[in-house]
């Protein structure tokens, strides 16, 4: 009877060891996708309206990680933090400027509160 008992526990823990390793491996794939995703370029263009002082003229195309992007506008997301909204991958450009051109969608809205911003910006800046 004690050796019943010994081959099950010894069962229970390969089982264990089993699950175990599968936990390690999914939690090293785990990172290992998001270190890929981190370093994956993306190539994204700026649809919204252009901003003063030539800090940002639509149709401008901007390629690298999405953390290099976010650093490289970083002075203008400070200012004016719906620029980011309007960055759209370039494979769905056609679809995402027509939206802009229809009333009531949210990329519509996006588009005038940004110009409104952009407007009282640069009129903020004249009066200096």
């Amino acid at each position: 009877m004690a050796k019943a008992t010994t081959a099950n526990a010894t069962a229970a823990e390969k089982d264990a060891e089993k699950v175990q390793a599968v936990e390690n491996t999914s939690e090293a794939e785990k990172a290992a996708e998001t270190a890929n995703e981190q370093t994956e370029t993306v190539k994204l263009i700026y649809i919204g309206p252009n901003l003063p002082k030539a800090m940002l003229q639509c149709n401008r195309i901007f390629e690298g990680t999405e953390e290099e992007i976010d650093k490289e506008l970083s002075f203008i997301l400070e200012k004016f933090p719906l620029v980011k909204k309007m960055l759209v991958p370039t494979t769905e450009l056609a679809e995402k400027k027509d939206k802009v051109k229809t009333a009531g969608n949210v990329y519509n809205k996006w588009y005038s509160d940004l110009k409104a911003a952009a407007l009282a910006y640069a009129e903020r800046e004249q009066e200096v």
